[in-house]
Parts: structure tokens; C-alpha cells; sequence
């Protein structure tokens, strides 16, 4: 029997709003290359949760449920996700300031958020069926699914989940709180709901926003539920410290500017220092030896597949794409000369560039088919990207 097989593995899918279109073209490769490919644990957050929704929700093999992740984001269009129209947005940030400069709560004014997300919660609906999740733990497609969500009552990151997992100390995940529940579009809609622009998502008795918020360690859900194993998508080109950096505008940041670093910090860093951490754990333990570590950190192998092309630079060709109401919040946000791309990169839900981002996940994982199959199969090595 081969022991390194017999680790259970995990598809930890994060989280970078339109950017998580590359998942969704690595996926659908997988799946085509594969198409009988069943991970043990899949883990979700953000803009990831919605990936998994298609994968865990699909009575079908994951060739079936990876192309109809293709399919959904070649279909998707800015006013599926969200209310994109100018007076929508206007009348979202009229509400929020008149509230604050009136000193009143904005929640007695209706503000709930900028925009709205009935469109997407629709298009959950059809991907992730009532109780299809246990319908595939049943035929044992999965053994456990989880979602990550951060609670505004706490202020702690809330891993919900549906399946086995094992029992951990409870010192291991301090930060990471644990709720076994019947994961529905609820909780996708909470995980995926960033701070103000979408609203956020009430379960049981508290509110939930967007899991990559309050989450140090995007990769911790997968090791909760047992991950020896994982397989994940970053959708940042190379790690920060080894692309040479470079002064590309003069004067003070516009508000685009400062909100796509913010967010860069959120979904793209967190997997990165994560990364980094796990590959140290992985060192240690391989000092101390099995004997010292019996009860304390495990070796986790750990795959961390990149873009080729800057993900944040393509969005800056398409911009001409987002509806009008949109573009011109953004170009006020943006000033004249300056470039948002970053920013732009997490709203751009427009088909063109989301087939561009499509076919570049396909492209790339294409290129490091060798390494992605021996991996996913048990018999590869580590690549922390």
C-alpha cells in the first residue's frame, strides 16, 4: 500500500472575487484530464466558497461538476453577482455618508451595504441544491466540506462543515472556531460577502462577512478537517519579494490605489505568509523527527499552483467592459493617470476578461501537468509555488 497515497488530500480554493476565475480554468482542466478525480476534503473561502459550491453541489463526477464551473463563469456578467447600475451605487453611498455626517447609525437610514446580491444568491440556488452536499458525502464523492466566514459579533473566523473531520487540540486552532452545520447557499453568500459593498449574512444568531477578512491562515481549514495533503490555486503571480518592484506613479494614492493594496493584503498575501509558514512546520518536524512530534505539528504536503501572467495587470485591458455605472465609480475612485488594475481586477465580472483568465488557468495547468497529476495522485513532491 502506498502511504504517501493514502494521505488525505484537500482542494483548498481561496478567495479574489473575479480573479477566482483562474480556479475555475485550473478546475475545469483537472477535471478534464482527470475526470474521476475525487478529493477527500474540499475547503472554500470568499470567492473560493463559490467554486466549491459548483464541485460539491454536482450529483456527477468531477469531470461533470469542473466543466460546469467553465460553463458558469463564461456565462457570468457583472449584474449576475451584484446591482452594478449607477443610481444603485450612488444611492448606497448617499445613505452611508448622510448617516455619518448626520451622526446617526447608517443602519437607521437602510444602508445595509453599496450594493446588492440577490443576483448571485440566485445562481447559488441552482448550483448547490438542499442537501446536495450530503447527497456526495453519502456516495462518497467527499468525506468533508467546510466554509469559512468571519462573524461580526465575534470577530473570529467560523469554519463551518458537513462530513467526517478528526478532533483536534484545542490550543491548534484557537483562532479558527468550529460549527458542524448543513452547509447551504447561506453560508457561501456569507463567505463571499466582502466588508460593506455586499451585505452580510445572518446564520443562526450571528452576521457573517467575506472568511478572508478575519483569516491568518487561509489554509488552516483544510488541516482542521485533516488535510495531509493540499492542492490550491493562488491567483497572484509570484510572491511579492521576488518581482522587482517598481514606482509606476508619481503624487498622492487615489482611493483605487489604496483599496487594491488593501485588498491584495487580504487575498493574496494571507496564502502566501501561510505558505511560507507550513513549508517551516514541514522543516521542523523533519529535525525533530515522528517521535517528538507525535502530539504536536504533522508534516502537510503542499501545492501551490500560480498564474504566469499578472492577473491584476490583465484586468487594466478590460475596463471598457464594466457596465457604465461602474466604470465611472471607478474611474472617480481612480484619478486620470493613475492604475487600478489591482483593484479592478476583484469587480471585472465581465466575460471577456473572465474567459481570459479562464484560459490561462487551462494554460497553466497544462504546463505543470506533470507535477499537478503526480501530486493529486499521491506520488509527487512539495511546491509551495
Amino acid at each position: 500500500m502506498n502511504a504517501r497515497r493514502d494521505r488525505a488530500l484537500a482542494l483548498a480554493l481561496g478567495g479574489g472575487g473575479a480573479r477566482a476565475a483562474y480556479q475555475g480554468g485550473v478546475i475545469a482542466h483537472i477535471g478534464k484530464r482527470m475526470p474521476d478525480f475525487s478529493p477527500p476534503i474540499l475547503t472554500g473561502v470568499s470567492a473560493g466558497s463559490i467554486n466549491l459550491a459548483f464541485l460539491a453541489g454536482s450529483p456527477g463526477r468531477f469531470g461533470d461538476s469542473s466543466a460546469a464551473i467553465r460553463q458558469a463563469w463564461l456565462r457570468l456578467r457583472t449584474q449576475h453577482v451584484f446591482d452594478a447600475s449607477l443610481p444603485r451605487l450612488l444611492w448606497g453611498a448617499v445613505r452611508l455618508g448622510a448617516a455619518v455626517v448626520a451622526g446617526r447609525n447608517p443602519l437607521s437610514a437602510g444602508f445595509r451595504s453599496v450594493v446588492g446580491t440577490s443576483p448571485l444568491r440566485q445562481i447559488l440556488a441552482n448550483a448547490l441544491p438542499s442537501g446536495a452536499i450530503q447527497s456526495g458525502i453519502d456516495a462518497g464523492r467527499f468525506r468533508s466540506v467546510g466554509i469559512s466566514a468571519a462573524s461580526y459579533q465575534t470577530g473570529r473566523t467560523t469554519l463551518f462543515s458537513q462530513g467526517w473531520s478528526p478532533r483536534a487540540p484545542r490550543q491548534e486552532f484557537s483562532h479558527l472556531r468550529h460549527v458542524f452545520d448543513q452547509i447551504g447557499v447561506e453560508h457561501v453568500m456569507a463567505s463571499a460577502a466582502i466588508p460593506l459593498l455586499f451585505p452580510a449574512v445572518k446564520i443562526g444568531q450571528q452576521y457573517y462577512g467575506d472568511g478572508s477578512f478575519r483569516s491568518p491562515s487561509p489554509l488552516a481549514p483544510a488541516v482542521r478537517l485533516g488535510a495531509d495533503r493540499i492542492f490550491t490555486i493562488s491567483t497572484r503571480s509570484r510572491p511579492p519579494g521576488l518581482v522587482p518592484q517598481r514606482a509606476d506613479s508619481v503624487g498622492y494614492p487615489p482611493p483605487a490605489r489604496i483599496l487594491g493594496l488593501l485588498l491584495n493584503s487580504v487575498f493574496l498575501d494571507t496564502l502566501d505568509w501561510d505558505s511560507a509558514h507550513l513549508e517551516r512546520t514541514n522543516e521542523l518536524v523533519a529535525r525533530l523527527g515522528p517521535a517528538n512530534t507525535r502530539n504536536g505539528p504533522r508534516h502537510i504536503d503542499l501545492f501551490v499552483l500560480r498564474p504566469s501572467e499578472d492577473i491584476g495587470q490583465l484586468a487594466g485591458e478590460f475596463e471598457r467592459t464594466l457596465p457604465s455605472g461602474l466604470r465611472r465609480v471607478v474611474r472617480g475612485l481612480s484619478g486620470r493617470r493613475s492604475k487600478t488594475a489591482d483593484f479592478l481586477s476583484y469587480l471585472m465580472f465581465e466575460p471577456e476578461y473572465l474567459s481570459r483568465l479562464i484560459a490561462l488557468g487551462e494554460r497553466d495547468a497544462e504546463a505543470n501537468w506533470g507535477a499537478i497529476a503526480a501530486f493529486l495522485s499521491g506520488a509527487g513532491v512539495d511546491h509551495p509555488g
